[in-house]
């Protein structure tokens, strides 16, 4: 049942419809997010859950058209996550499901959607907890730090020093420029697209959860393709955002 979505309740006609309501109950509540913004608002114009999501899925979808720019889409998804409504159930739930499991020792994930266009995650952090340098191959990232207070640090690609594949293991030296360096609060958002700030890293001040939102999200081909990696603790020589890295196993 998790493949229907809105196109599905599109292309079927309004008795063929209240057929398949009829036959399974389980697909009603999807059905409602096509008109989760109606009545779906909270007087301080905050965002239910459903409704979030509703907004979330249209504009996803414009990945599949020839001309998407992504950097427009990051800043509508912020906007739309600076306005979801974060003591929803589902996300509340979710909180104190994640919190109970907070002291397993790393980074915990809990999955709040996920579809063929996007993917939304809870994370939790303990403090000091890091998730070190990583990318994100051929996607597109947004995080609203939820509660507590985190380090984020963005880098691009500057250039490949050493890159090869020897038994199927991947080696490679590189350089980064670090494009952002920043602490995330509360309602704070952080992005990064398929082509700029897409390696970062993160290390928790406090107790913090973040919502992600990734687009596409994860899937075979690019968790293979994706990357950690080591760096330098100082940049080189004669620059302060330039940092050398290696591919991490």
């Amino acid at each position: 049942m998790d493949d229907y979505n809105r196109r599905e309740f599109i292309k079927t006609t309004v008795p063929g419809l209240l057929g398949v309501m009829l036959s399974l109950p389980s697909l009603c509540a999807l059905a409602t997010r096509a008109n989760a913004c109606n009545g779906r608002l909270k007087s301080d114009q905050s965002m239910h859950w459903e409704a979030f999501l509703e907004a979330v899925a249209k504009e996803a979808a414009k990945q599949h058209l020839d001309k998407w720019n992504e950097e427009e889409y990051l800043q509508k998804i912020a906007r739309l996550t600076k306005s979801l409504y974060l003591e929803d159930p589902v996300i509340s739930q979710a909180m104190e499901k994640v919190a109970v499991r907070l002291k397993k020792g790393w980074v915990d994930f809990h999955d709040l959607e996920k579809n063929l266009d996007f993917a939304v995650c809870l994370l939790q952090f303990d403090v000091n907890e890091v998730i070190k340098p990583h990318n994100h191959p051929g996607m597109t990232g947004m995080i609203l730090c939820a509660s507590g207070e985190i380090h984020a640090q963005n880098y691009d690609m500057f250039k490949t020093i050493e890159e090869k594949e020897i038994d199927g293991a991947r080696t490679g030296k590189y350089l980064l420029h670090q494009s952002l360096d920043c602490t995330l609060r509360k309602g704070d958002v952080s992005t990064l697209t398929s082509q700029a700030r897409n390696i970062h890293t993160l290390k928790a001040k406090a107790v913090t959860q973040l919502i992600d939102i990734f687009t596409p999200p994860y899937n075979k081909e690019r968790s293979e393709k994706s990357c950690w990696y080591e760096l330098d603790e100082a940049p080189v020589a004669g620059s302060k955002t330039i940092y050398e890295a290696h591919l991490k196993d």
